[in-house]
């Protein structure tokens, strides 16, 4: 498939994660969780893959936790009906691991991720307060473009764990599920992270998730010009129209005197 079709894929996917449903139980209110953990996970991320066999941890990580993770996204959501999303888990990742190299692979694969996203965002806002994790969305995506475009950190990152293979089950590798890859289009898990921690950060999701997907089809125009590019930026479009008008997840409002 080529890029423009499936780049167009994952930013519907994008799309989708943002009206990804979600209320998950308070834990705890962090604020330098919901500052840091944002930040950490992109530049650790990258450290780790840059060292010596760090990106084959990463991809042996990615194999067993990401669908331990995606049968748990309902449940991490609060979702009424957490099962039908847990049982759907087993026969994607048999897809992804009996069929890789194919569309349907990788879509299996991509869906697996996607699910690992929605568990993770939704531990993560279960942890730290709204406010604060907002603003480490911000600062998660001016990382995300100093990687890309300043350090040039991001684009050997990717080569390494494309370059890198999953443990043997058996003869046959357990799937690769470290980076999103669909068709002639690669993109990082926090690329699929922030859109679905940010449906958890404002309360008018359909229009931040179109907002988020109109920008990210605008902004992967720049594909034409250069890559890898940066593909967290458009979520900041997405947060400013799903906040504007609408008062901040957790805050509450007084009722005027009658």
């Amino acid at each position: 498939m080529g890029v423009v079709p499936s780049y167009v894929v994952l930013v519907l996917l994008q799309t989708a994660l943002v009206l990804a449903p979600g209320s998950p139980p308070r834990r705890a209110s962090s604020r330098t969780l919901g500052l840091a953990v944002p930040v950490a996970a992109l530049v650790l991320g990258v450290a780790i893959a840059r060292e010596s066999g760090g990106a084959g941890f990463l991809t042996a990580l990615a194999a067993v936790a990401t669908p331990l993770l995606a049968a748990v996204a309902g449940w991490a959501r609060g979702w009424r009906l957490p099962l039908p999303g847990a049982l759907a888990v087993p026969p994607l990742y048999a897809l992804a691991w009996l069929r890789p190299g194919t569309l349907a692979g990788e879509a299996a694969g991509v869906a697996l991720i996607a699910g690992a996203c929605l568990a993770t965002t939704a531990v993560v806002a279960a942890l730290a307060p709204a406010r604060w994790l907002t603003l480490g969305l911000v600062l998660l995506v001016l990382a995300d473009v100093v990687l890309v475009w300043g350090d040039r950190q991001v684009g050997p990152t990717m080569n390494a764990l494309s370059a890198a293979r999953p443990p043997l089950l058996g003869r046959r590798p357990l799937p690769s599920l470290q980076q999103v890859q669909f068709g002639s289009v690669t993109m990082g898990w926090l690329d699929l992270a922030a859109p679905a921690l940010l449906g958890l950060l404002v309360r008018r999701r359909v229009r931040a998730a179109t907002a988020t997907g109109l920008a990210a089809g605008a902004w992967g125009l720049l594909l034409l010009a250069t890559s890898p590019i940066a593909a967290t930026p458009p979520v900041l479009a997405g947060l400013v129209a799903g906040s504007t008008g609408s008062s901040s997840p957790g805050k509450t409002g007084r009722r005027p005197p009658r």
